[in-house]
Parts: structure tokens; sequence; C-alpha cells
């Protein structure tokens, strides 16, 4: 009787290896998929009720006063299926969605759904488009206003969110850290900010990029762009920054 011969096992490979190994440059067209023969259109929907069901394109965010953001059930699995999928579907997820900021890094370390699960790859973090950050003003800021407006210039959304621990505890001067952010789509201020200041401020961030314009109002009269520090208020005359920071009635 002849021995069975020995089976041979195909060598297993490390997640690692097997990038190297398929990491050619070249997606596999797949033209005996079915999936694949489907019109593109067809594809777009399947990956839109997956990736980003419901979300608001810009003329909605405009008319919401402010953007209620809920965890959304998707299925990203999907874009690990193949390179072709990937290709065609990652930006759908990336670019729709309203990303939370990080509180102190900003544009670094967003997540969707939970901060447990942040966004780590710089490829990913150029698509976001879409942020919302809460911070409080009763407490030290951890950025600075170049880094804010580094951070969000350019976006196509940006909602605000501010609060404080006790009531008119402290004033909004943290949000002069947002007075270079320009060329924002649609910006939203809100909490607990003075309305008129949201407004302005609001107004300010959807100025164009090239339309810097605005000199110090601090009485310096050299003409330069307005430098952030003195914050007053163009259009009305009185401060909405009057310095009253965390340090006062004890919230520290």
């Amino acid at each position: 009787m002849t021995p069975a011969k020995p089976r041979i096992q195909a060598p297993i490979l490390s997640a690692t290896e097997r990038r190297i190994l398929f990491a050619n440059g070249k997606v596999d067209e797949q033209k005996n998929s079915l999936f694949f023969k489907l019109p593109a259109e067809l594809r777009n929907q399947i990956y839109e009720e997956l990736l980003c069901p419901n979300t608001p394109n810009i003329k909605d965010l405009a008319k919401c006063d402010h953007q209620q953001i809920t965890s959304p059930i998707l299925y990203p699995a999907i874009l690990s299926t193949c390179r072709k999928i990937h290709e065609e579907a990652t930006d759908l997820l990336y670019t729709t969605h309203i990303f939370h900021a990080h509180p102190t890094l900003l544009a670094s370390l967003p997540h969707l759904t939970s901060s447990a699960k942040p966004v780590l790859y710089p490829t990913m973090l150029g698509k976001i488009k879409r942020w919302q950050l809460t911070i409080r003003l009763d407490t030290d800021p951890r950025f600075t206003m170049s880094q804010a407006t580094a951070a969000f210039s350019g976006a196509e959304y940006l909602e605000i969110r501010v609060w404080q621990s006790m009531f008119d505890g402290a004033d909004c001067s943290v949000l002069r850290l947002f007075l270079g952010i320009r060329g924002v789509k649609v910006a939203k201020v809100g909490g607990s900010a003075n309305p008129e200041l949201a407004n302005w401020l609001e107004k300010r961030m959807m100025q164009p990029v090239e339309k810097e314009g605005d000199v110090c109002q601090c009485g310096n009269e050299s003409r330069v762009l307005k430098c952030g520090q003195c914050c007053r208020r163009v259009d009305v005359g009185s401060e909405w920054f009057a310095g009253r920071n965390a340090w006062q009635f004890g919230n520290r």
C-alpha cells in the first residue's frame, strides 16, 4: 500500500508580509467580479448606505443652527475587502462625516464614533473637512492661535462648542485663539458664548483666506494685520474679552 504523500501547508504570512507581498502599486480590476460589473452609480449607492447614511450636505449644514452629532451605524469593514473597493469608497467615509477634533491636539487624533478609536494615518487625516470641537472656557487652552489656524482654515464645516463648569465663571477669551481661521464654508459657534460674539466669529472664520484686510484695533498705527491680542469688536466698540480667566471665582 502506497503511503499517503504529506500535505504541503501554505506558508502563513504575517500582516506585514502580506502588505509587502501584495503592495505592487497595481489595483486588480476584477473584471470577473459580479459586484464590479454593476454600474458605478449603483456601487456608489451601496457605499453610501454602508459608510455615510443620512449624512447632511453642505446646504443642510448651513441651515441648521447646531448639528446634532450622533454615532451612526457604519460598516467600514467593506473597505478591507479589496484594494479596488478601498480606492473607490474611502473618501466617502472621511469627507462626509463630522469628526470630533481632539481638545488639545486639534486635527491630530480626531475620532468619529469613539475617542478610543482615533484616526491615526496622515493620508486619512488630510481627507477630513468637517470638524466639531468642544472646549472649556474655564481652563487653560493647550494649543495656540497658529495651531488652530493651521488645523481648521479651509474646512468645509467647523462647529465650536464652548462650555464652563460654573455660570459666568469665565469670559470668552479662549475664543481669541480662533480669530486667525479663514476660508471655512460653514462655521458655527455655540454653547456658553455670547450670541453676538458667536455670530461675529462665525462670519470672521467664513471670510476667504485672501481677504486679510483687518488691522489691529489696539491703537497701533503701523497698520499691521490684526494681532489677536486686543480683540475688540470692530462694529460695536466694546470689548468681548474682559480678561476674566479661569483663575477667578475659585474655579481652580
